[in-house]
């Protein structure tokens, strides 16, 4: 028999997460922990190439059907419970009768629990499942059937979770490149930066930097923070500090503005035709100045016309 009546309780903390939980930020904290118990499922299978695009499985969506089954106000205290049978949809359980998404859960909190290193793609979802909540975030976990334990995940739990060994590791960043918008609102204000070696990054930021964010949408920046490389063309990075790069400097000689030839007439004093009289130079005044020039006439010209 299926035992889908056990509940697990998460306790919510966070600038976003204060006598209540804002409903954005709700529903992409529980889809990132989603992402993680998805992730985790597909480690314990071997399959360790992360999916970015495209639907999961049916048995990762197994691994992460939950439902909300009750919210109150602490910061924000939600229960969860395993989702229940569809007509025409078995429900995957394990050799215990449990169902997957409880296993799958147990298991990534003893991981957890014991500071044991997580893939990257599990660590990145639970990272954005805190950040979700706030800046500051962190969140509780307590399972059914147990000590009644909270194991809470926070900043400095997660940064012992990391992979040591991973090429991929976070490091100090400075990226130059063309800003432009993913997602303006809170809580997944994302930008993405296509830098000048053809990298696409995609970056979170602080709240305090959205109105420069936002004012240099489309312009050449220089972004610093933290992050790392995904693929050979992707990265991800948090921005720490951010300044535009100037892409030319208008001359005042030049102009890429149109103007009227009424315009240009009254800025040069032109009031009335010139004739080609105003093209040809004013004689000159010493007479040794142009003997010396037809000498010089002469001189060059003899050398490339023929004799007469």
């Amino acid at each position: 028999m299926a035992r889908v009546d056990s509940q697990v309780v998460l306790d919510l903390h966070g600038a976003r997460a204060v006598e209540g939980v804002d409903i954005d930020a709700l529903e992409s904290f529980l889809e990132h922990l989603r992402g993680a118990l998805r992730e985790f499922y597909r480690a314990q299978q071997g399959d360790l190439i992360a999916r970015k695009g495209g639907r999961p499985a049916a048995k990762e969506v197994a691994a992460s059907a939950f439902r909300l089954v009750s919210f109150r106000t602490g910061s924000g205290i939600a229960e969860l419970a395993p989702s229940l049978p569809r007509a025409g949809v078995e429900l995957e359980l394990d050799d215990t009768g449990e169902p997957l998404s409880m296993t799958t859960l147990r298991g990534l909190m003893a991981a957890v629990d014991e500071g044991r290193e997580l893939p990257d793609p599990v660590w990145d979802e639970l990272s954005s499942a805190r950040r979700a909540i706030g800046d500051d975030g962190r969140f509780g976990v307590c399972l059914p059937n147990g000590t009644g334990r909270t194991i809470t995940i926070d900043q400095a739990r997660l940064s012992t979770l990391k992979r040591r060994d991973s090429p991929d590791m976070e490091q100090p960043l400075q990226i130059t490149g063309r800003l432009h918008m993913i997602e303006a609102d809170p809580p997944n204000r994302r930008v993405g930066v296509r830098a000048q070696d053809g990298v696409d990054w995609t970056c979170t930021y602080p709240d305090h930097l959205h109105p420069l964010v936002t004012q240099l949408i489309e312009r050449l920046v220089r972004i610093s923070g933290t992050g790392r490389r995904m693929t050979p063309a992707t990265g991800r990075c948090r921005i720490e500090g951010l300044q535009t790069i100037p892409e030319f400097t208008q001359d005042a000689l030049f102009s890429d503005e149109p103007h009227s030839l009424e315009e240009l007439q009254r800025e040069q004093g032109i009031v009335e035709p010139q004739g080609l009289d105003a093209l040809v130079a004013e004689p000159a005044i010493d007479q040794s100045d142009r003997e010396a020039d037809e000498r010089f006439l002469e001189a060059v010209l003899s050398d490339v016309l023929p004799r007469q």
